[in-house]
């Protein structure tokens, strides 16, 4: 889509100026101390730089049409300090399923031009369960993500079907985890490449994120990028719904906007 039209498709209606707490309110606020912006804006550019393929140039150029000069730079660090914050407020928040079967995969991510690896998990119901960033692709990284998945369940609750790919490291990690009494005894893993369609299909809107940001030069910064646009994809795919005040379809979006506001303890009257 033409970042022109991109633009006006998010929101175009939305004018910030009406909606700004005064500077000193955010020095109340200590997840925003010493910021010279209102909570809000922060928010609402880690909502959409999360939720939409731009550049944080776009993302600049949005804000000005509505009265708010914010620098890109300015933006990118608060995407930095803020998308690990909220994947921890999402956590807390987060049910624990019991499912029959998992689907595991994963996807490759450029840092410095070289591929990096994105582990990730989903349920039958296509809800993300976590995810995993390495350098490498083998049975070290599959078994820490796997066990980074697990560490929530106890042995009656773990799913009773992994669906994997046909890489050798997740035998090797599920071998390891039976081993070590981390993984129900009874797990089957299997490789048939149709059952791990749902979980192919979950990462499209990851990549395309990724894709928009131009590549990432650094790896800490890199995974901080994508624990935002993981935090916000989950929320986006109303993995989160229950915690609404209200889930009308028509302010579906502007109540997920409001539940992530609360998280950071900040309250917005719309007008």
């Amino acid at each position: 889509m033409h970042n022109k039209a991109l633009l006006q498709k998010i929101q175009p209606g939305l004018r910030i100026a009406s909606f700004l707490i005064s500077s000193s309110d955010s020095m109340t606020n200590p997840e925003f101390k010493w910021k010279h912006f209102a909570p809000e804006i922060i928010l609402w550019c880690l909502r959409w730089y999360g939720s939409t393929p731009m550049s944080y140039a776009n993302l600049s150029d949005m804000l000005a049409e509505r009265g708010v000069s914010v620098n890109r730079s300015t933006i990118y660090r608060w995407f930095i300090e803020y998308s690990p914050k909220l994947r921890k407020k999402l956590h807390r928040h987060q049910f624990i399923r019991t499912d029959s079967s998992w689907q595991l995969d994963e996807t490759y991510v450029k840092v410095k031009g070289k591929w990096h690896y994105l582990y990730r998990a989903i349920n039958k119901q296509g809800e993300t369960l976590d995810f995993y960033f390495s350098h490498k692709r083998n049975k070290e990284a599959a078994y820490q993500f796997l066990r980074r998945c697990l560490r929530y369940y106890d042995l009656d609750n773990q799913p009773k079907t992994l669906n994997t790919d046909k890489h050798s490291s997740y035998a090797n990690a599920i071998a390891r985890l039976k081993k070590e009494g981390r993984l129900r005894a009874d797990v089957e893993q299997r490789q048939v490449k149709y059952l791990n369609n749902g979980i192919e299909s979950d990462h499209a809107p990851i990549k395309k994120l990724v894709v928009a940001t131009g590549g990432f030069k650094i790896r800490k910064r890199a995974w901080s990028t994508i624990q935002g646009f993981e935090s916000l994809w989950m929320l986006n795919k109303g993995q989160f719904d229950f915690w609404l005040r209200h889930d009308e379809r028509e302010t579906i979006v502007r109540e997920r906007s409001a539940f992530m506001n609360r998280l950071f303890n900040v309250e917005v009257i719309y007008s």
